[in-house]
């Protein structure tokens, strides 16, 4: 194991996320930009061989973790502070301005000087960490000497960032808990890496050799004359030609996905079709009550399809779209999306917080990631604000849930952790219509059924009840009936409490709403009697 730690010893990191229009601070600090700073670093202390293999070697090794606190970010309103900083320094021309121009003579003189240059705006995003030290974990242990190497080249590195953010750099093996973990597909942060090649690259941008030592001859070339003079000129147009060589900003390296770090899955706990690493996003705005769902996921899907479909230009798969080409619903598994309210405390109201997208278990990664990456990120990596429309009803916004402590409720463990006891946060709507005095001992095998048919172990019992177990739930009734597309005719719903005999692992989403969140049930061990 390799582990390299990061102190920012002002506090603060100062580094754009969003390239050259610098408006969103960059965190946690991209795996890419740390081997740039060593990078560096090796080109300005006499490009060490054994530190350029190490760089080599760490540059081939799979993306690190990430060990670190969240961060607030220093900004004025929405944005950065802009400030006002003068541009490098003016050229005074050689012929001077005529005696009789005494404006383009004082100006010409004072050109030069720093208080009299004009001055462009300029951002400076900048993170504060809850805590200054950063650690970046490699799970391969390098062989002692590039260990050593990469430990001397650590001590020569002084910023991460913007020259301002100073840091200390050191090889450490002491490791704490990872907080982001690479993951293929579809996740909430997306961080730049290095990889094979990237140094050399990185060298071929800098272009230090080349930069120097045409500097060198045109100095050179002064002190010349005849033909000398002209050779040297030669010289210089066989290895440079007409343009001078220039040392070009580097390019950021390849994308790939962040996951929050949780503990590995309970391999003895069943599990449903739905993958219990859930999307979740928090809502900006008007946070409506917990019966609204049906018009929140609908709006939801409605982006998702359309962004999706003018993106990719493709047929939408049936994970995605839940129809079959010929617009029949599919029986394969897709997509859930998912309310995300306030419940389950004291002082819960039933207010949605955020939402969540469940993808099918076995969906592959690149699938998802082709398909949804460009709806959830921007062309810099960073999260996509997305708009939610619903008429007059609503307008409000989303955004990927990165926080290193968000709410309980948009938590994917509060949804998905094992439990043997599940009580519902929105009804679950029944198959079908059940009628006669044994109505609800049908109902609840339906359930039972429901729940064999998303690959879970069939419950032990099954409660059904029009009040939640769940406090800030709202009453059934409040819900609007979900309506049957072929006739139009209200299916029935009611909240319900599924006991296992054994732990199942979440999302547990049953019932014949449950692609569009109802029948979403959250885990609880409080027994509560409805008397």
């Amino acid at each position: 194991m390799l582990v390299l730690a990061i102190r920012y010893l002002n506090g603060w990191a100062m580094a754009a996320a969003d390239g050259a229009k610098k408006e969103q601070a960059e965190w946690p600090p991209h795996p890419s930009r740390v081997f740039m700073a060593l990078a560096a670093a090796w080109f300005e202390t006499g490009e060490d061989p054994a530190e350029g293999d190490a760089l080599r070697w760490l540059e081939a090794e799979p993306p690190p973790d990430i060990a670190c606190t969240d961060a607030e970010i220093r900004q004025s309103t929405d944005r950065p502070t802009i400030s006002y900083v003068p541009v490098n320094d003016s050229r005074v021309g050689r012929k001077p301005p005529k005696k009789n121009d005494l404006g383009k003579l004082k100006e010409a003189g004072l050109a030069a000087l720093p208080e009299f240059r004009p001055r462009q705006p300029r951002r400076f995003p900048v993170a504060i960490p809850h805590n200054p030290v950063v650690h970046l974990i490699w799970n391969n242990t390098p062989n002692e000497k590039h260990r050593e190497a990469l430990q001397q080249l650590a001590t020569k590195v002084i910023c991460v960032g913007h020259s301002a953010s100073l840091v200390q750099l050191w090889v450490t093996n002491a490791s704490p808990g990872a907080m982001w973990t690479a993951s293929e597909g579809v996740t909430p942060l997306r961080l730049r890496i290095p990889s094979r090649g990237y140094l050399d690259a990185l060298q071929r941008q800098h272009n230090r050799a080349d930069v120097i030592a045409y500097a060198d001859m045109t100095e050179q070339i002064k002190t010349l004359k005849g033909k000398e003079k002209t050779k040297m000129k030669t010289a210089i147009s066989e290895r440079f030609g007409e343009n001078p060589p220039r040392s070009s900003r580097p390019q950021p390296g390849l994308f790939i996905g962040y996951k929050r770090a949780t503990a590995a899955d309970n391999t003895d706990c069943s599990r449903s079709i739905f993958d219990n690493n859930l999307l979740v996003f928090t809502l900006l705005g008007k946070r409506p009550s917990l019966p609204a769902t049906l018009k929140l996921t609908e709006a939801l899907r409605g982006a998702l399809m359309s962004t999706c479909a003018r993106i990719a230009d493709e047929t939408l798969p049936e994970w995605l779209s839940g129809h079959t080409t010929d617009g029949k619903p599919t029986k394969q598994a897709h997509v859930a999306l998912l309310p995300l309210p306030f419940v389950g405390s004291k002082h819960a109201d039933g207010r949605i917080l955020g939402l969540g997208i469940a993808l099918p278990r076995e969906l592959d990664p690149e699938d998802s990631a082709h398909w949804l990456g460009q709806f959830l990120y921007e062309e810099n990596g960073l999260p996509r604000e997305l708009k939610l429309f619903a008429g007059r009803w609503l307008e409000s916004r989303l955004t990927l849930e990165v926080r290193e402590k968000p709410p309980v409720n948009l938590n994917p463990n509060t949804w998905t952790q094992a439990a043997n006891m599940w009580a519902s946060a929105t009804p679950v709507v029944l198959d079908r219509h059940f009628d006669g005095d044994d109505k609800w001992e049908h109902a609840a095998e339906s359930i039972k059924k429901s729940c064999e048919r998303i690959g879970l172990p069939r419950p032990r019992e099954v409660v059904l009840h029009p009040v939640s177990l769940i406090e800030g739930v709202q009453h059934a009734r409040e819900f609007p009936s979900l309506v049957r597309k072929q006739d139009g005719g209200r299916r029935q719903h009611t909240h319900a409490v599924l006991i296992f005999d054994q732990p199942v692992q979440g999302p547990v989403i049953v019932g014949a709403g449950r692609f569009r969140g109802y029948g979403l049930f959250r885990p609880t061990n409080t027994v509560q009697s409805y008397d």
